[in-house]
């Protein structure tokens, strides 16, 4: 029995010299697999696409919420001048994103906006969505006759009036539109102009640098300012 103590007490040291590293290791493996995972849902979101059964349900879904809201919350308040800008600027556009251009524009909510700019990158669109001072930017393709973002969210249009979005979830695209729905689309606003719905300087600068990044545009086609490469 001694020698069995002996060795015991001479192991039991060197185990405790290890246990901090042997714990560090399983931190990072385990983070690792969690970035693993996460990365694989990202591309899984990336590349599912909506059939046309549920594209047609997410239709009827927005067609049931205006028809719920009623026509009352919903009155086009855009005056004349701002109907005609957004048009010239959807019609310079269709030139060369025939399929894109129509998405061109704010569309208002409630207490939220999606406001979609072209890009200088050929067949993508820039999305940004504010709501309460906050602001986030995405970068997305036309596909199947929707727009579908980096993060998996669909985009489709109902009409030239209404914008409809959807959320994969557990597999399933469901219907990820506010209390009012996106509508009655407006000119898009100069970076300056979109910075000021945005209250924190940090998340300002942040996506300053996201949108020029991404190629994002305010500007027509022709424009100096831009010059359209194939992605």
């Amino acid at each position: 029995m001694k020698p069995v103590l002996k060795t015991q007490k001479l192991v039991l040291p060197q185990v405790q010299r290890y246990l901090p590293w042997a714990k560090r290791s399983l931190f990072i493996l385990g983070f690792s697999l969690i970035t693993l995972g996460v990365n694989e849902l990202s591309v899984l979101a990336q590349t599912r696409q909506p059939t046309n059964a549920e594209i047609k349900r997410l239709r009827q879904e927005l067609q049931q919420q205006i028809s719920n809201v009623g026509a009352g919350s919903l009155q086009d308040r855009r005056t004349q001048v701002e109907k005609k800008t957004r048009e010239s600027f959807v019609r310079a556009w269709s030139k060369t994103e025939p399929e894109l251009a129509p998405f061109f524009g704010r569309w208002v909510g409630y207490e939220n906006s999606s406001h979609i700019y072209p890009s200088n990158s050929k067949g993508r669109v820039c999305v940004f969505e504010t709501a309460e001072g906050s602001g986030r930017l995405t970068t997305g393709v036309f596909s199947n006759g929707v727009i579908k973002t980096n993060i998996g969210e669909v985009l489709f249009k109902e009409g030239n009036y209404y914008l409809g979005s959807a959320l994969l979830k557990n597999g399933r695209f469901v219907g990820n539109n506010s209390e009012i729905p996106l509508r009655s689309p407006r000119p898009v606003e100069s970076l300056s102009g979109l910075l000021e719905s945005i209250f924190e300087a940090s998340e300002k600068n942040q996506i300053s640098q996201q949108f020029k990044a991404a190629g994002c545009t305010s500007s027509l086609p022709n424009s100096s300012a831009n010059t359209l490469r194939k992605r």
